[in-house]
Parts: structure tokens; sequence; C-alpha cells
């Protein structure tokens, strides 16, 4: 199965689990019809005295695109661009595994190109060293002071998962510092989707287990080339097992895309109606957060259906050279005194940035 599959069902899988989680179904018919149709629409909203706009046109008011300079080039910004942050939440509500708490595990932002109708999915390392903001410990109210930190770092440091408090919008902070290159460009980052990975062996088990093979040995659960019906503790295993894995954090994160295929397989062949029936009572307890609202998440099943073929849904990752993993000590875990980062090429970031956000002129 290759990557353009695995990425295009991991956001079939978000779609169809939100939609579940709030209980809207078949409701959404004549919503979605209209969304599909100008899917901007439903991210930035018309004056009350204003026409809707027609479809491919950008919302951008009476304001200019703006246009920058780098090395000699000149850029303008793709005004039909959406961010949205993918996290996957290694936390339970209770368990407190170290000094960190809980952590993002994973990192995947979903640029939406909603006039060409492109999906771009970038993974992003959970050791990226980066800037971080500080959060009040009580409140999990961000803060101006900064540190560099790994950057799931962002979402315990701001509250993790508690609703009252700003763990995904620290984490959305923390990348748009990222991608944002040192000031260089301008790329709002206002949405996420968070998935609890803790509680996803509970989604499997509402279904029956998920079905994968098993690409290498796997301590605790099989041996190469078998075929797995994932259930119980045998889930969190599979997703989170990475110092045993041949390809360590990228073995990891093939197994997420993996799990989620098999998810999405398992869904499509249950049918919407009887997958919501059994997955509404385990989405109910925070297995999954968001800021999309309704019409949001219509728009994306709009955009998603709108593709034409799979080869256009694009799988993005960053190059692993010689010097990524570096030591260093970290503010936030003193033990153990360094700790391996990841540390992004300035320059591939800088152009993969450019790529999705903005026209080359």
């Amino acid at each position: 199965m290759n990557h353009h599959k695995k990425i295009k069902a991991l956001l079939a899988v978000l779609i169809v689990l939100i939609i579940c989680a709030s209980g809207v179904g078949y409701a959404l018919i004549g919503t979605y019809s209209g969304l599909k149709e100008n899917p901007m629409s439903a991210f930035v909203s018309a004056g009350p005295d204003e026409a809707a706009p027609e479809e491919g046109v950008a919302l951008a008011g009476d304001t200019p695109a703006e246009t920058i300079q780098i090395d000699g080039k000149t850029y303008q910004k793709n005004a039909n661009t959406i961010s949205i942050l993918m996290l996957g939440v290694d936390w339970d509500g209770t368990e407190v595994k170290d000094a960190t708490g809980a952590r993002t595990d994973m990192l995947m932002l979903c640029t939406l190109d909603v006039q060409n109708n492109q999906i771009t999915f970038t993974s992003i390392p959970r050791d990226t060293r980066t800037k971080v903001h500080y959060a009040d410990k009580k409140t999990g109210e961000i803060e101006d002071e900064t540190c560099i930190t790994k950057i799931n770092h962002a979402y315990v440091l701001a509250g993790g998962n508690d609703t009252a408090k700003h763990g995904a919008d620290n984490s959305m902070l923390a990348v748009k510092d990222l991608i944002e290159c040192g000031g260089q460009l301008d790329i709002p980052v206002d949405y996420y989707v968070s998935i609890d990975l803790e509680h996803l062996s509970d989604l499997a088990a509402a279904l029956g287990g998920v079905e994968v093979t098993l690409d290498q040995d796997y301590p605790d659960i099989g041996s190469k080339g078998e075929t797995i019906n994932l259930e119980g503790n045998d889930v969190r295993l599979y997703l989170q097992n990475r110092k045993q894995m041949d390809d360590g954090e990228m073995d990891r994160q093939r197994h997420e895309q993996d799990f989620m295929m098999a998810l999405a397989k398992k869904i499509k062949n249950m049918g919407a109606v009887q997958a919501a029936t059994k997955l509404f009572p385990q989405l109910a307890n925070n297995v999954i957060q968001t800021n999309l609202n309704l019409d949001q998440i219509v728009a994306m099943a709009g955009v998603l259906d709108k593709i034409g073929s799979i080869d256009e849904i694009k799988m993005d990752t960053f190059e692993e050279r010689d010097d990524s993993w570096q030591k260093f000590p970290d503010p936030i875990v003193s033990t153990p005194p360094k700790l391996d980062y990841f540390v992004m090429d300035e320059d591939e970031l800088l152009g993969k940035m450019l790529d999705l956000y903005y026209i080359a002129r």
C-alpha cells in the first residue's frame, strides 16, 4: 500500500470519526452539496450584506494578496490555502508518564488548497527542535516567554487535552512559528484535529478489531508477514513501539498510517450508519477533539471528494541527513541531561512552505 493511499485513508478516517462524534450522520447532505462547490466559504465568512463568493474565488476581502521577496525572487501568498494541524496525543487523562505528561506523538500539517482541490500532508517529527511558548501552569494561558525544546512539548506546557486550557493552541503556535521560518513567511495555523492515541484500542474493540499485516517482527504481537487482528493492548504496542523497530521513529509513523488505513477499511466495510452507532460511545469520551465547526468538516470532505485520483494526494516528509539528529540539554526535561533532537534543515523547510503557501511570480 503506497503512501498516497494511506494518507487519503487517514484524512477520510478523521473526517468520518469527527462527523460520527458530532452525531450529524446524513443530516449534512444538503449542507454538503453547497460547501462542496465553495469550500472556502466555510473558513472565511462573508459579511451580512455581501454575496457569497463564486467557486474558486478567494475570500480575501479588498486586501491585495501579500507579496514577499526571498533570495531575489517574488512570491505571492496563496489566499486559497487552509492549514489544519493533525495531532495524535499520547495521553489518557489520568496517567502521567513522566515530567512532561501528555505529548503529541504525531504531528501532521494538512494543507488544503481549496481552489486547486489539492491536499498535502507534511509530517513533522515530534522531536523537532524549535521555539515553544511557556504557559501558565494553572490556567494554560500561553505566555510571551519561549524556550527551545521539542515541538511535542508545546501541548503539555499549555495543559494537554484539558479542554479548559490551551494545549492544542500552543501546538498550533509552535508549528506556526516553525513553518514561518523566522518570520520570513506568514502562514496561519488556526485549526486542529486531535486523536487520543491511548483510546484507539477502544475504537478497535468497538469495531471487533483491526487487521494489519506486520512488516517486521513485532515483540509481543507477531512475526513479519503475519496478519494480526489488533485489539486491546496490542493496539497500543503497535502504535507506540519505536525503540525495537528497524527504522525507529520513521517506522512508528508508518505503522500509525497503516493502522488508520485498516480502520478506514473496517468502517467502509461496516457502513457509515453501523460504524457511527458503534463508535459514538467511544468518541463521546474525548477521543476526538477539534475546533473545526460542522461546515468546515463538511467542506474538507468536499475537497477530498473533488480530487480525481489518489495520486493527487501528496505526502511529504523531511529528509533525514547525517546531522539531523543531535543531542542538546532540554529546558523541560532534566533527565537524561541531553535529549535527541531532530534539527530541521532551514533551506528545506523554507522551500517546502513556499511551495505550499506561496506562488512564484
